[in-house]
């Protein structure tokens, strides 16, 4: 047994850690395009409220954002009823740029998974992932608990690594658009992700145990 965990320890990290990312990458896209989320969070929040504009409205100009920053054929961001400074602009601009980076860590993370797994299966070894990836379970717990406790924190220091400039910090009066994007729709987005990623890491180990390859 000791010989074989020796034997396959590379693979079930690597194999472990390209599953993390896959389903970390797969809540952040589910995030981005799930556009009824928002719609639901301009209720719960009340965005109509902070900015003035009706939920229709709200939706309509969400969703010129979002198709901005997921079509790599438009390079102009234009919303109808929020205009956007140079700042802004900048710093929409480099969300596009990590969105993008998302979508190739999907696919690459996803391509690794499934080979690691072909691999591990073929030799009936995948019951070697369960250790590490009880342990990858445990960041997921922690950023959720996190977010519960200190989201403005988190928020920021996400900011500060992500971005080497202040760009992301919109005055209202030059990109109102942040009215319509207020911290709790953030933090909703967080906590989504990051429970996407717990439930599939949980889900692949369960699904590992029932193999009964040893």
């Amino acid at each position: 047994m000791d010989y074989l965990t020796r034997t396959y320890r590379v693979p079930k990290w690597i194999t472990s850690i390209a599953l993390f990312l896959f389903f970390l990458s797969l809540g952040i896209t589910f995030v981005i395009f799930f556009e009824p989320m928002y719609h639901w969070s301009i209720g719960w929040f009340g965005v109509e409220k902070l900015t003035g504009y009706s939920a229709d409205t709200l939706k309509m100009n969400y969703h010129e954002l979002i198709g901005y920053l997921t079509n790599p054929l438009n390079d102009t961001l234009k919303m109808t009823d929020f205009p956007s400074s140079e700042q802004g602009l900048f710093h929409f601009f480099e969300v596009k740029r990590l969105f993008f980076v998302n979508f190739a860590v999907l696919l690459a993370s996803g391509l690794i998974s499934f080979f690691g797994v072909r691999y591990l299966r073929q030799r009936r070894q995948t019951w070697q992932l369960r250790r590490p990836i009880r342990w990858l379970v445990l960041i997921p717990v922690v950023v959720c608990i996190a977010i519960a406790a200190f989201f403005d924190t988190l928020f920021v220091k996400f900011h500060q690594v992500f971005f080497n400039n202040d760009a992301w910090m919109f005055d209202p009066k030059n990109d109102p658009i942040i009215l319509a994007l207020p911290e709790e729709f953030f933090m909703l987005c967080f906590a989504v992700v990051f429970t996407f990623l717990l439930v599939g890491l949980l889900g692949t180990n369960v699904a590992i145990k029932r193999l009964k390859e040893i």
